[in-house]
């Protein structure tokens, strides 16, 4: 009885392709994603598939590669470096997680750093319609006599410029929230920053350990984020505080105050002041939450040691590395 071989296809071929790339800069990572991969070069990331992963029932001799650019962005932006990348290269030598485990906790990382790259361009697009609402009333001639300003701002469909930051940065939260369970038997998926440690880590880790201090400092940032969402989302039902969002609108003194927002009863801030405020809390908490879980669950030989990197490389700046610790090991030498 001789073992039937598999038919080889065109498609097993050697071959080449290159990136569609328009903008000058080499690989610096490639982040093996299961099904696919990303690829990231300074300013632009690419998606591959292979042929068997697009056929895996080989039912075409000629199925083709998929090679497409998928953002506009690479590895010297800090979302992509200190989330996704930071991931692939702190848990590639396989110590803390094996491979399927790596892969899965790779696409959660994808995923959020999908969604913050979605708030980042929410937050931007919102930044340049107040600047540019801004400047056209600043350099608009206003004749002493007139009962109007001419021109004066507006921040055009405001609601759903905020719902377009709100409803991802949420989605980051819920996708945190799920790292820890790659690392340790939780009870249940928490909703909130605040039950994952009070019903999960202090059990596990003790209410004076280093990242319930620190995630416990944060608390109150992650809940603003989330209770944002909800004060718009649930805005017309009794969930929640709902949010108030005001464009740009005139004081009795005929000053003109920039938009604001709050929850009901809350004291109201500048939006285009807190929005890279709550962007950069996002990040802070993605990348700290799987730093965090990784440092908690080093083996205990070879001794790991987490560092963070005091200088980043622009080209890449990912702030965290798994090294060996030198300290744990004792070299013994003949005594004469």
């Amino acid at each position: 009885m001789t073992n039937q071989r598999v038919p080889m296809f065109p498609r097993d071929g050697a071959g080449s392709f290159k990136l569609p790339s328009t903008k000058e800069g080499a690989i610096q990572r490639m982040v093996h994603l299961g099904d696919f991969m990303e690829v990231y070069t300074p300013e632009e990331s690419f998606k591959i598939q292979t042929p068997e992963s697009v056929d895996p029932a080989r039912t075409n001799a000629n199925t083709m590669w998929v090679v497409a650019k998928v953002a506009d962005v690479g590895s010297t932006s800090p979302i992509i470096a200190r989330t996704i990348i930071q991931a692939h290269d702190i848990l590639r030598d396989r110590m803390v997680l094996k491979d399927d485990a790596r892969i899965t906790i790779h696409k959660l990382m994808l995923k959020i750093k999908n969604n913050l790259l979605q708030c980042e361009i929410a937050q931007n697009i919102y930044l340049e319609s107040e600047r540019k609402a801004e400047n056209l009333f600043s350099s608009t001639d206003q004749p002493a006599n007139e009962k109007a300003y001419k021109n004066f701002p507006v921040i055009q469909s405001i609601d759903e410029k905020i719902t377009n930051f709100l409803i991802p940065a949420r989605r980051v939260v819920t996708d945190v929230l799920q790292v820890p369970g790659f690392f340790w038997n939780l009870k249940k998926q928490h909703s909130t920053l605040e039950n994952l440690i009070n019903k999960e880590l202090i059990p596990l880790l003790g209410k004076d350990h280093r990242m319930v201090n620190f995630f416990t400092s944060i608390v109150p940032d992650i809940s603003r984020i989330v209770n944002f969402r909800n004060g718009q989302e649930h805005i017309n039902t009794t969930k929640g505080t709902p949010l108030v969002i005001r464009n740009f609108f005139l004081l009795p003194t005929n000053e003109v105050h920039v938009p604001i927002w709050n929850l009901k009863n809350e004291q109201p801030t500048s939006i285009v002041d807190e929005l890279p405020i709550m962007l950069n809390n996002l990040l802070i908490f993605a990348e700290t939450m799987l730093i965090a879980c990784i440092d908690s669950n080093l083996p205990d030989f070879p001794p790991m040691l987490m560092q963070q990197i005091e200088t980043p490389k622009p080209l890449c700046p990912v702030r965290y590395e798994l090294v060996i610790d030198a300290s744990k090991f004792q070299l013994h030498t003949n005594e004469s």
